[in-house]
């Protein structure tokens, strides 16, 4: 574990330098500062974690400094020294966020106690943050993969709008992967660490859907046994996904436009509402602009839900994609069914890229899973380990004027896995391939292989 970084601000050096020396021998890093201004400027170079101050200095104060710590090291917790405690200064010290008060002579015993509470708490909260991170790590049903031009794009819009706590609507058939791509939203905000929560607005009745969002208070109805902390609450600080908001009732309509206007809530029961401090990204299948319009969705909340849209292709759209997907679910599914590593064969590849997918990206994954469970052959995934409807599809649909189409999807996808086999050696890779240097580069940019793609092939 690293050491508690602490600052000791005292204008008389004994003082100073014997706290330095039991703090060091203690294993904290210690830095020093004789006055205000010292601790100021220290205070802004450094990264402390703790502060232990005199109160009573020349220039200034331990209030001075509890007060610029707060603003440059709010997370740190400041501890004051004094011989001259009274009720006022106390109460001045606590709004300012110190957190405990020492009456000199120090007795060192008890300092040491609580230097050690403040740096257990802390190794508390950093493994909890990191826990946290790793429930929405393991819990991410997918990963956002893909280097079509749509796909970019939506990349881009999650990079900018991850930034921010503005409101998302992602739009899009069921299966494109509207939840990954609200989970990626949450991955690379600064929120990360907090709470990723989900609900699917379409899977309860509308009063328990109330009560999930909003919670309750004991005795607000039957069954109500005890108090209920609601969805909004519970995801404060992170991120709430609100999926399928288009099945929404239109009276928690209403209630939900009051929560994003307003940021609080009232729990079912209660006369007081609360605060709340989230980002809310909302997922739907249906054409919203046309649910208003038809007096089902209420305009004013699509308004405020659609702040920033986000519109997921059906994979039908993004064939190129296909392959890469295929991969990532064949490396998924085989490290936790543990069976062995087998690559698609080239035909297999030709039926995944051919089929016409209603089910989209949720689909795909289900078709490669089944085939790793129920493959026989050793050396590879084949078309036989497909089910019968998938190839029946995509031999009727591989028509003569989708023929360009389909060498260009294989003539990429060799050229990637040739490169791959390489490490991204061009002049190797033009060699395995049996063309000149300039062919390759003039084919790259032909199917949009792009340079991050082959630093980091995946």
């Amino acid at each position: 574990m690293r050491p508690l970084s602490i600052l000791v601000v005292d204008d008389e050096q004994l003082q100073r330098e014997t706290l330095a020396s039991i703090l060091s021998e203690d294993g904290y890093h210690v830095t020093t500062a004789s006055d205000v201004h010292a601790a100021a400027e220290a205070l802004t170079e450094g990264n402390f974690e703790a502060v232990l101050t005199d109160f009573r200095m020349p220039g200034g104060s331990g209030l001075d400094v509890a007060r610029k710590s707060s603003e440059v090291c709010p997370e740190a917790a400041i501890l004051v020294m004094t011989a001259y405690a009274d009720v006022q200064g106390v109460i001045d010290a606590m709004r300012l966020g110190v957190v405990d008060y020492l009456l000199k002579p120090l007795n060192v015993e008890s300092l040491l106690r609580r230097l050690a509470i403040i740096r257990d708490r802390r190794a508390l909260q950093l493994e909890v943050n990191f826990l946290r991170g790793e429930m929405n790590r393991q819990t991410d049903p997918g990963t956002l993969l893909g280097e079509s031009a749509p796909m970019l794009e939506i990349g881009k819009i999650i990079e900018q709008v991850a930034q921010t706590r503005g409101t998302v609507l992602i739009t899009g058939e069921s299966g494109t992967g509207k939840e990954v791509v609200a989970r990626s939203i949450h991955r690379m905000s600064p929120q990360a660490t907090n709470k990723f929560v989900a609900i699917n607005c379409g899977a309860l009745p509308e009063n328990l859907l109330e009560s999930e969002l909003f919670g309750h208070k004991k005795g607000a109805f039957t069954g109500a046994l005890a108090d209920k902390q609601g969805l909004f609450a519970v995801a404060s600080e992170g991120t709430l996904f609100l999926d399928e908001i288009g099945e929404m009732p239109k009276n928690l309509q209403v209630k939900l436009l009051r929560a994003l206007q307003e940021r609080e809530i009232t729990p079912v029961g209660d006369t007081k509402s609360i605060k709340v401090n989230l980002r809310v990204i909302a997922a739907t299948n249906r054409d919203l602009a046309a649910e208003v319009a038809q007096g089902h969705f209420r305009q004013d909340l699509f308004y405020r839900l659609n702040v920033v849209e986000i519109k997921m292709p059906p994979l039908r759209e993004r064939r190129d994609d296909i392959p890469m997907l295929a991969r990532h679910f064949v490396e998924k599914y085989t490290k936790e069914l543990g069976r062995p590593m087998r690559p698609l064969s080239s035909d297999a590849i030709r039926h995944l890229v051919s089929y016409p997918w209603p089910g989209n990206v949720r689909e795909l994954e289900n078709i490669i899973e089944r085939a790793i469970i129920l493959s026989k052959n050793q050396d590879r995934i084949d078309v036989d380990d497909f089910p019968v409807t998938l190839t029946a599809s995509s031999q009727a649909s591989t028509l003569p004027q989708k023929l360009d189409d389909a060498l260009r999807v294989f003539a990429r996808d060799h050229i990637l896995q040739v490169l791959s086999s390489v490490s991204g050696d061009k002049k190797e890779a033009a060699k395995a391939l049996g063309m000149s240097l300039s062919s390759l580069y003039r084919k790259l940019e032909e199917l949009d292989i792009s340079s991050k793609r082959l630093d980091d092939p995946r």
